[in-house]
């Protein structure tokens, strides 16, 4: 028969407390939790999220009996992070970084916690809390580090094995046939699992801050080795077969049977160095007050009410002052022409060429495109600008591919960051890829121009987004590509032309 549980009367008030700021910060931030859960629902990579908060609230109610004469007391502390995550969220809005946006609202409501609750009660349960960071579905900007690691591991260990085996970027040849990595091979859903998997085995069996934290890193490392060794695995079934086995969806069974077993493996071996008194058991009572708990409360929350207004006001002021400031938000929509139509020396219009591939971003508000040739070799180059980016584009984004997975025709075998100098005697970087196809292959320079300003740095880029826009500067925030066919791979002469047309457009 089951025993109704009571709540402790000094527990009442702060959990009210808990349950009311939690409304308010899923009411306020709507917008960013709607995105957060967006992604949940269309990506199987971060699935787990709807399960992350129910688990914190498990592994808190585990300890139950450890947390019942703890005292709640308002923090100062928690009120001063809970301001500092909201600024921040602020700050993400304005240059529309939604990575940043939705870390941000899962430290407010951490925060809101903490100062509804106070340090002692938010220490005792420091892992249940901080484990609701993993709501936020993150690591999507490690895909094309985690393809390049595994391309590398594939090759390194097929030709350690004595096989020949020819390179193109994240394309690969054998004899039996070709391969390539793509997103799926990335192995970032292997990892994600894994570390939250593996977070949660390290608190319910190890009570050690040095264990738990060693289980953790296993657990985040374990699967990118993993997946180096499935990668090889599969291209060997495939070579082995005659291409006859784990070129379809077998290729993603095995894959997925591979990880069970690797995470089994990791859990029987982490089980050796379990601990008795881990966190998820039952543990002897701390109490950090040693009068009786409801009027030993009573004092410390006479404010309560003023309290819990002051700290929901400091969750909501934050979209307020985005909307406020969104007057110093505009962007000139314009492409300058005096960047369309640099014609340095010997450089004239051109008509535009039959390569069969012209860069093109999504969200694009105005852009323009024209081709210049020397008489040797034609130019193309294509600006883009995203405006305001509140039309679903953004000047910074990892989406703005210059092919996408998969293509049929064109395959990036390069990409890379060279220095080059402006015309103003300044250094700057740009980025650099090679496009093949299996008639050319093309140069392609890359770069963002904010206000008079030019980088490759994503990060710059949006700092310089943010100090502009805020100053009300209203210049335009660019997206610059040249390009031109590399005819016998004669990537030096090309790519100083590209480098000489930059500098006479963006200087």
């Amino acid at each position: 028969m089951l025993k109704a549980v009571e709540l402790p009367l000094h527990w009442r008030r702060p959990l009210g407390g808990v349950v009311l700021l939690t409304l308010v910060s899923l009411t306020v931030f709507h917008t960013t939790w709607a995105s957060i859960e967006a992604i949940w629902s269309r990506s199987d990579t971060f699935a787990h999220g709807y399960l992350v908060g129910p688990i914190s609230i498990w592994l808190i109610w585990l300890r139950r009996n450890h947390y019942r004469d703890l005292q709640a007391v308002f923090s100062g502390l928690g009120l001063f992070f809970l301001t500092g995550s909201g600024f921040t969220w602020l700050v993400a809005d304005l240059v529309h970084v939604l990575v940043i946006q939705q870390w941000a609202v899962v430290g407010v409501l951490v925060s809101g916690f903490w100062a509804m609750l106070g340090t002692r009660v938010i220490t005792q349960m420091l892992f249940p809390i901080l484990f609701l960071f993993l709501m936020v579905p993150f690591g999507e900007e490690f895909i094309p580090l985690l393809m390049e690691y595994t391309a590398t591991f594939v090759v390194t260990v097929i030709r350690l094995t004595g096989m020949s085996v020819y390179r193109e970027g994240l394309f690969f040849t054998l004899t039996s046939g070709k391969w390539s990595v793509v997103e799926g091979c990335s192995g970032l859903r292997y990892l994600i699992s894994s570390l939250t998997l593996g977070t949660v085995y390290a608190y319910l069996n190890y009570s050690s801050y040095k264990k738990r934290t060693i289980f953790i890193a296993a657990s985040f490392l374990t699967p990118i080795l993993a997946n180096g060794l499935r990668a090889y695995m599969i291209v060997m079934i495939g070579h082995l077969s005659s291409m006859k086995l784990a070129t379809g969806v077998d290729h993603i069974v095995y894959g997925w049977v591979f990880f069970g077993l690797v995470m089994f493996g990791l859990f029987y071996v982490g089980s050796f160095w379990r601990d008795e008194d881990a966190g998820g058991l039952p543990s002897t009572p701390v109490s950090l007050n040693t009068e009786s708990a409801p009027s030993g409360f009573e004092p410390t929350y006479r404010h309560y009410w003023a309290l819990l207004a002051v700290t929901a006001m400091c969750v909501s002021i934050w979209p307020t002052a985005s909307r406020g400031l969104s007057d110093l938000q505009a962007v000139n929509v314009v492409v300058p022409a005096s960047l369309i139509h640099p014609m340095p020396d010997r450089w004239q219009a051109s008509t535009s060429p039959d390569w069969g591939w012209e860069p093109g971003f999504k969200g694009v508000v105005v852009d323009a495109k024209t081709y210049i040739s020397d008489g040797h070799t034609i130019v193309g180059m294509y600006i883009a600008n995203f405006g305001d980016e509140s039309k679903g584009g953004e000047l910074v984004n990892s989406q703005n591919y210059l092919i996408p997975q998969k293509h049929k025709i064109w395959r990036m075998l390069h990409d890379t960051i060279i220095s080059l100098q402006w015309a103003s005697g300044e250094q700057g970087e740009v980025e650099e890829s090679v496009l093949n196809s299996s008639e050319r292959e093309l140069l392609v320079l890359r770069w963002y121009r904010v206000g008079q300003k030019n980088t490759a740095n994503a990060y710059v880029a949006k700092w310089w987004q943010l100090l502009k826009r805020l100053s009300g500067d209203t210049s335009p925030e660019l997206l610059v590509v040249l390009f031109a066919e590399t005819p016998h791979q004669d990537y030096d002469s090309t790519r100083e032309k590209l480098k000489q047309i930059a500098a006479a457009c963006c200087s």
